[in-house]
């Protein structure tokens, strides 16, 4: 399970099953509203598989916010 989806079994007491559904849901919605150049960061930032990812059956990304914001300076270039 995602740390998402633990979060939702513990803090509202859904069954992970449940939980699971709630957080492709909400996932999913998420990803729709972001542009396709900025999913690959936020799938990162918040533990999950990217859209493309998960429907292969892929694991879920571990990058973290570290990764994000290397993933951000990458695509925006350091300063000198």
């Amino acid at each position: 399970m995602s740390a998402i989806t633990d979060l939702l079994v513990q803090k509202t007491g859904l069954s992970p099953d449940k939980a699971v559904e709630v957080e492709q849901v909400v996932v999913s919605h998420v990803m729709s509203c972001v542009p396709p150049e900025f999913q690959g960061m936020l799938s990162s930032a918040i533990g999950c598989a990217a859209p493309e990812a998960a429907a292969a059956g892929q694991p879920a990304s571990s990058g973290g916010i570290g990764s994000l914001i290397g993933e951000a300076t990458s695509f925006f270039g350091k300063k000198s």
